[in-house]
């Protein structure tokens, strides 16, 4: 019986270059005068361009810079919004011989737990950022320690006076690169330790995976500080001597639209994303718009970083035909920060490959034909390894690799695989230092996920480290349990349980929860749901589908006391739990508008009724002097409330006043303000 094991056997050399130094000199003189990136600051007009010689240049003045306030191996915490700004510093950092550690600066003036758990994790002498927010920093600096310690340098200052001379740090192959954090866990942040090698060699697995050379030109907008974005969109180019524009990640949840025009207007080769991005598009591009458009001149659209789903390749492909994209242009692939972006990826010039199965079967992790009229589930193929790398499916518990038809733990080994986690030898030595049982052959890296191997193809099939994947973002379970039980006092501790379910195709949080004994009697549920939608949006920038509250001593727990999620999660879907109290979202649906004379009353009446429509809350019990992001509104609700006021009102409303810490009373006298410029 074939055991489930794929094997590259692409092993020609990977490029000479030692380190990613090496390569970025290398292209400054190969591609001089060549454009890097462009930066689409509104999603369509250009605001700021450069070029492989001068993103070189300018990187090794900063790196200079840099070797004045710390020395080789020194983390830099870099805190940038969506530009080129961001990547001239990383490429400083690469060339100070520094440690880069990519993070989403701080949301609204908040130090929020992933980024305080980053900063008490990697340790940075540094932290380099722009100048607005700088100002954050100083505001979450008082009467705090996080950063007090650690030397703060403005982009935009220390820009305007490099000069020094920079020293050659003589890195090694082996020298780590960068950290990437895949978690803002509470207890143990794991951040990635990405080697040189492990960078050049990955970009090489991109390259030959996608047939990219100095002719790719990507539009993307998937955000800097994230392994697609970083990897795939901005270090690909500078390895091969291309070109990227760049679109900040809130224009294309504004206007997707500008996604699909800026690959018209610069002709684009490459863009992509997770599926959530093309249900998105599929549901906010109306046909009208279809006609701007013209998608034929890409080569690949990637689809990777959450389950990839069939229906929603099938409805793109026919929804954009018009606009001269056929379905060949997809390309699924597979990848985590572990292996630094791609593990598998398929044949680009072929359609997606999808597998339909006996949905039984997949209940006792077996993979078998369907039988007429049962039950099924369709999976997409993520491709085959490439340069060397292998893939192997391995029973999570024996270690032994699984016969075919059988699902199992993914297993990856190759030069890809990271070094191990900062800081965590337990968790390095059980994730990276992996070995077959039967052979004693590895190390291997273990990803957690599961999957099997069909027709020389991998195919994920869920995850077994219950990872939760929402819009392509990735949330440990611990960490969200952790923000509900923190929350309310009638929250038990250790006694709650997260995961994720499929919402008419798309992947939704749901929280269950015990409450104390002392609460069950007089329940305040509303109180205790406003306060975990309030927390799960402040610490994770999420929102919550169900929150469920449950009888004191009912939640699913292990003889050794480990809440059984997956347990609890087969009890939610079948309503065997013991509810007290349960909350869920209302479906979106079009928000209804009376006549109004736009008066300070009557707009803010409509902002509380709107909020409280889109996010099934009592309208009573929102108050206009609390910042409306205390109520859970996140990126794409902040989107849809910018959209629905503008129509109604007929001004242009900034999105950005709905994502700062304004509250409905100041959203109300910026609204008069607007509307009397307009008049």
């Amino acid at each position: 019986m074939s055991r489930q094991i794929l094997i590259s056997n692409d092993r020609e050399a990977v490029s000479s270059a030692r380190n990613i130094v090496n390569i970025l000199a290398e292209n400054a003189i190969n591609y001089k005068g060549k454009v890097l990136y462009i930066f689409l600051e509104d999603g369509l007009n250009e605001k700021d361009r450069i070029t492989h010689d001068e993103a070189y240049f300018k990187a090794k003045k900063l790196a200079a810079r840099l070797q004045r306030h710390g020395s080789k191996g020194d983390r830099v915490l870099l805190l940038f919004p969506t530009g080129i700004d961001f990547a001239i510093s990383l490429f400083a950092c690469f060339l100070a011989g520094m440690i880069a550690v990519p993070a989403y600066p701080p949301h609204r003036k908040k130090m929020n737990q992933r980024l305080r758990s980053i900063l008490e994790d990697a340790e940075p002498s540094i932290i380099l950022t722009a100048k607005a927010i700088r100002q954050d920093l100083n505001e979450i600096s008082e009467d705090r320690s996080e950063t007090k310690r650690i030397s703060i340098l403005v982009y935009e200052e220390v820009n305007s006076m490099m000069g020094d001379q920079w020293t050659d740090p003589d890195i090694k192959p082996d020298d780590i690169a960068l950290l990437q954090y895949t978690s803002g866990s509470t207890g143990n942040p794991r951040g990635v330790m990405v080697s040189h090698s492990n960078i050049i060699h990955n970009s090489e697995c991109i390259r030959r995976a996608f047939g990219f050379d100095e002719h790719l030109r990507g539009v993307n907008w998937l955000p800097n500080f994230h392994d697609m974005g970083l990897i795939g969109c901005l270090i690909q180019p500078a390895y091969v001597g291309a070109m990227n524009i760049i679109i900040p990640p809130l224009q294309f949840l504004q206007h997707p639209d500008k996604w699909f025009k800026s690959i018209k207007k610069y002709n684009a080769t490459n863009a992509g994303g997770p599926n959530f991005a093309y249900e998105y598009c599929n549901s906010k591009i109306d046909d009208e718009v279809m006609k701007e458009l013209d998608l034929a001149s890409v080569s690949t659209m990637f689809c990777g970083a959450e389950p990839i789903r069939r229906n929603t390749l099938e409805n793109f492909s026919k929804k954009f035909s018009p606009a001269g994209f056929n379905s060949k242009q997809f390309f699924p692939c597979y990848g985590l920060a572990e292996s630094v972006l791609i593990v598998t990826g398929g044949n680009y010039q072929e359609n997606p490959v999808f597998l339909e199965v006996d949905a039984k079967s997949l209940e006792a992790a077996r993979v078998l034909s369907p039988l007429s009229g049962s039950p099924t589930r369709t999976f997409t193929a993520c491709g085959f390894p490439w340069n060397g790398m292998s893939v192997a499916i391995v029973h999570p518990e024996k270690l032994s690799v699984l016969p075919k038809g059988e699902i199992g733990e993914i297993w990856v080994k190759g030069d890809s695989v990271a070094k191990g986690y900062w800081n965590d030898v337990q968790a390095t030595d059980y994730a990276f230092k992996a070995f077959i049982a039967e052979t004693n052959d590895g190390p291997w890296l273990r990803t957690g996920d599961l999957g099997f191997i069909q027709e020389g193809q991998l195919f994920v099939s869920g995850r077994l480290k219950e990872l939760i994947i929402l819009r392509g973002s990735n949330y440990f379970p611990a960490d969200i349990e952790f923000t509900v039980e923190n929350c309310h006092a009638a929250i038990r501790h250790n006694s709650s349980a997260a995961f994720s379910v499929d919402v008419s195709g798309e992947e939704k949080l749901v929280v269950v929860a015990e409450v104390n004994r002392t609460y069950v009697r007089d329940l305040p549920e509303a109180e205790i749901n406003d306060s975990v939608q309030a927390a799960i949006f402040a610490e994770h920038g999420i929102q919550p589908y169900s929150i469920n509250l449950i009888l004191t001593g009912s939640i699913l727990k292990t003889t050794s006391g480990k809440i059984q999620r997956r347990a609890i999660k087969e009890h939610w879907l079948k309503n065997e739990l013991k509810v007290l109290s349960s909350w869920m979202m209302k479906e979106d649906t079009a928000f209804i508008l009376s006549e109004s004379d736009f008066q300070p009353e009557s707009l803010r009446e409509w902002i509380i009724y709107w909020i409280a429509q889109k996010l099934d809350l009592d309208p009573a019990r929102i108050d206009p002097d609390k910042p409306v992001s205390s109520y859970g509104l996140d990126s794409i609700t902040a989107v849809s409330l910018e959209k629905d006021v503008n129509e109604q009102f007929g001004i242009e409303w900034p999105i950005e006043s709905f994502l700062k810490e304004n509250t409905i009373n100041q959203l109300v006298e910026e609204g008069i303000m607007l509307l009397k410029q307009k008049e």
